[in-house]
């Protein structure tokens, strides 16, 4: 092939490109921006509960949405431990939800709204608003927060716009000496948005991982010294 002929054909191949690129210019002024947008990623976790007796961290979820990864979004945490006070002391601490707002430091408001009659004396279920504050987040939600005296307190966040689903659940039990008690604590919470990430990790990092703690601060408080005992 002649040296004429190949620049030729390069020169023609150079103007079908622009005449292209011109032609999807002028479709994209008719029909609106043109834009790109990558498959998302989309990854199966696995999750179990972990049977450690300790303190315990458990992340479960599906990453989408661009590669974010969802279970940096929600969180189950379980925690288990031998308090130095009774079951019923503990229990009515934690069943105080009004009370919250006392001592709980990320708790900012706390009200009940609504009782909720039952059959059996033990039982009682209300509905209680929280207002929480950590860094520069302040969100108010409503939960149903189910009782079974002395011996578990459930929480389930119905009206909120910060979390796609937040759940708490106390069980009281005898412990190994009298006055003290097993404690089992668990918390299962997901945010509504990726944007909420970071905020996820600093709630799980700053507030779940101290209730237990800011709860048992508070039996002292009320109750004075905790009975001793080995976990």
């Amino acid at each position: 092939m002649s040296p004429f002929s190949s620049c030729s054909k390069a020169i023609g191949s150079l103007i079908s490109r622009r005449n292209n690129i011109r032609h999807l210019v002028r479709f994209g002024e008719k029909s609106g921006p043109i834009s790109y947008h990558p498959n998302p990623i989309s990854v199966q976790g696995i999750s179990q509960f972990p049977t450690d007796a300790n303190s315990t961290f458990c992340s479960s979820g599906r990453r989408k949405f661009f590669g974010c990864n969802d279970s940096v979004l929600s969180k189950i945490y379980e925690e288990k431990r031998v308090l130095g006070y009774s079951p019923e002391q503990l229990y009515n601490v934690v069943a105080a939800v009004d009370l919250y707002q006392d001592f709980l430091p990320w708790c900012q408001r706390s009200q009940i709204l609504k009782q909720h009659p039952h059959n059996d004396e033990n039982d009682e279920s209300f509905d209680a608003e929280l207002e929480i504050g950590f860094n520069f987040f302040v969100e108010s939600y409503v939960s149903r927060v189910e009782l079974i005296k002395p011996k578990r307190v459930k929480t389930t966040a119905l009206d909120t716009t910060l979390f796609h689903h937040l759940i708490n659940i106390w069980e009281f039990n005898p412990g190994p000496v009298q006055g003290s008690c097993n404690v089992y604590f668990l918390v299962d919470f997901k945010f509504q948005s990726p944007l909420y990430g970071k905020v996820a990790s600093m709630f799980f990092k700053d507030v779940v991982s101290r209730l237990v703690g800011s709860f048992n601060e508070r039996c002292r408080i009320i109750y004075g010294p905790a009975t001793q005992v080995l976990e």
